[in-house]
């Protein structure tokens, strides 16, 4: 059985966090103002941050940037051998390579691009989504 005292304690502490409720809803604003920014703006920064981590997540980006280089290397080493017509024509496919590359890359330096990537995306395809299911393949001995 509580004491007066610790009955006084508890009720001084019940009031104080009835008083301390707007106090919460005080602190999101507060923290927007410290930022700069709405809630709503860096609520998409993290959305967007995910994506371009989704994106060179994926195989297709990795696969791409991998066989991109060696389309690079390759270029380079015909550059070196090639007759005089051909050096023109060695030196525009290796600046188109480079040029996409480039345009890859640039998903990881700009969270704008990578979310309108991932933004036609029906849902986000993990384990538990039929999309995995039906893309899974099961290695057999």
């Amino acid at each position: 059985m509580p004491t007066p005292e610790q009955l006084a304690s508890r009720q001084m502490l019940q009031d104080f966090l009835e008083k301390a409720k707007p106090l919460r809803k005080l602190a999101k604003v507060i923290k927007s103002e410290w930022f700069g920014r709405p809630d709503a703006e860096l609520k998409g920064w993290i959305e967007r941050g995910r994506a371009i981590a989704e994106i060179k997540d994926s195989m297709g980006y990795r696969l791409i940037l991998s066989q991109t280089d060696k389309e690079i290397q390759w270029a380079q080493g015909r550059l070196e051998i090639c007759d005089k017509e051909q050096v023109m024509e060695f030196q525009m496919y290796l600046r188109c390579l480079r040029f996409f590359q480039d345009f890859i890359l640039t998903t990881e330096r700009n969270a704008d691009i990578a979310g309108s990537v991932l933004e036609g995306r029906s849902t986000e395809i993990g384990r538990e989504s039929e999309a995995f299911v039906r893309n899974a393949r099961v290695e057999g001995n």
